[in-house]
This record gives C-alpha cells, sequence and structure tokens, in this order.
C-alpha cells in the first residue's frame, strides 16, 4: 500500500492489546492512542466500533453496560459496528448464563438497534477486520482520515456541521441533530448553555432539563451536557444545592 493510502485509526487508550497487534501491521495501518468515551476503535468520523472479548460481553449483558454503550455508539456515528472477540463453547459453558438470552441479546442488537455485529476468533482476526473496514471506508468510499481539518469547498451548512463535531461525546448524526433544530452554531451552543442537570434528593444527576429536553432531542445526557458546558464555558458554578432544594420541593 502507497504512503498515500496508508491507513490511520482511533483507539482507545485502554485497548492495549489490540495495539501490540497492530504495532505488527504498520506498513499498512497506523493508529492514533486517545482517551474514548464512546466506541473502542474510531474508523472515520462516522464509522465507530465497540469491541468486547467473549467473557465481558456476557459480562455486559448482566449488568446492562452492553445496551447503554451500544446506544450511545449509535447515536454519536452513523454507522455502529459490535465486534465480538472468541464468542465460543468456552464462553457459553462457563459464564452461568442461558444461551438463549445470550442469543436473544446479539439479535436485539442486529435487528432491533441496526448495529452491524462482527464475531472473531482473536485479536489477530480482529486487526485484519479492523484494516478491512478502514481500507473500504478511507480508500474505497474515500472518506476522510480522522484528522479533522476542513476542506476547503464547504457549504454554509457543512461547516456549522463540522464545527460542531468539535464538541464532546459527539459525531455527524448529533452535530447535525443539533443544527437541524437550532438552525446556527451559536443557538446549539447557547442551547447547551442553558440546559440544566437534574438532581436527585441525594445530589446525583439524573437528567435534564431546557430547550434540549423540551425540544424531544434523543441522546443528549446530563454527561453530554456537563462536559461540553465545562469545554465551552469552563465550570459553571451552578449552586448544586439548590437546585438539589428545587428538586425537594417540587
Amino acid at each position: 500500500m502507497s504512503q498515500k493510502n496508508l491507513l490511520h485509526v482511533i483507539i482507545d487508550k485502554r485497548e492495549r492489546k489490540l495495539m501490540e497487534v497492530l504495532d505488527r501491521k504498520k506498513d499498512k495501518i497506523t493508529y492514533e492512542s486517545k482517551q474514548l468515551e464512546i466506541a473502542d476503535i474510531l474508523i472515520s468520523n462516522e464509522v465507530a466500533i465497540e469491541r468486547k472479548e467473549g467473557f465481558d460481553f456476557i459480562a455486559s449483558i448482566k449488568d446492562n453496560r452492553l445496551f447503554e454503550q451500544l446506544l450511545r455508539l449509535k447515536e454519536t456515528y452513523i454507522t455502529a459496528i459490535l465486534i465480538i472477540e472468541g464468542l465460543n463453547d468456552m464462553v457459553f459453558e462457563n459464564t452461568g448464563m442461558n444461551i438463549n438470552s445470550i442469543l436473544g441479546a446479539l439479535s436485539f442488537v442486529s435487528y432491533k438497534l441496526g448495529i452491524s455485529v462482527i464475531p472473531t476468533r482473536h485479536l489477530e482476526d480482529t486487526a485484519i477486520v479492523i484494516e478491512r473496514i478502514a481500507y473500504r471506508e478511507q480508500v474505497k468510499d474515500d472518506m476522510p482520515l480522522l484528522y479533522r481539518s476542513a476542506p476547503k469547498k464547504m457549504s454554509l451548512q457543512e461547516r456549522r456541521y463540522f464545527m460542531m463535531e468539535s464538541l464532546v461525546d459527539i459525531g455527524p448524526k448529533k452535530a447535525r441533530l443539533l443544527i437541524d433544530t437550532f438552525k446556527t452554531p451559536y443557538d446549539a451552543i447557547s442551547a447547551i448553555k442553558s440546559t440544566k442537570i437534574k438532581y436527585t434528593r441525594n445530589g446525583n444527576p439524573k437528567g435534564i432539563s431546557g430547550i434540549i429536553k423540551q425540544k424531544g432531542l434523543k441522546g443528549f445526557s446530563w454527561k453530554f451536557i456537563k462536559n461540553n458546558q465545562e469545554l465551552l464555558f469552563g465550570k459553571i458554578n451552578n449552586d448544586k444545592q439548590k437546585i438539589i432544594n428545587e428538586v425537594i420541593k417540587t
């Protein structure tokens, strides 16, 4: 593969074993290690992958992490992919979970959530899958690599989407939703600033209130609001106790 077509992905920094495998494929694919809030591997601005080893996949079904993670993945990226690594007889026989429940969860992910599920035997297979998806996305389909530089020929609307993709925990889908709803980055950012985080009586965040909630926008959690308020405006000194007191009164 020529230097021009060298593939590049972003890997969550906790995926050390996967990075060791990719290190042996540097002539074909390079990677950047980052702390990712959503996804384990980013292929392009539109395609992201969640990777689960067999036993972790089962554990994530039991504690409901799986569906929470995959819903966030689907809400953030246009194409969401789940790679399940080493889901074999040893896993099926030693998890204490009924195989019908396991296959039912897999079916739900595929046909209800619309997320592609790719099984692999081990890390080496996973690295091949990542390389092939990256090749298809970055070379065959000519999607941009993960270095964010705005192309010179962008319409005004495309630049608005591009600006919103600089926020935390956001991909093309959420960026488009914000701009399509609020029309300009200024109004979208104003909506984020004015959104309040709701707390339980014990002071734990439980949701949001304000225009984003009123507009019925899905996928914008209290964590999204908190992270982006801090990014855009620094630490916002909401008097948490006042909010808690208001919750108690209502």
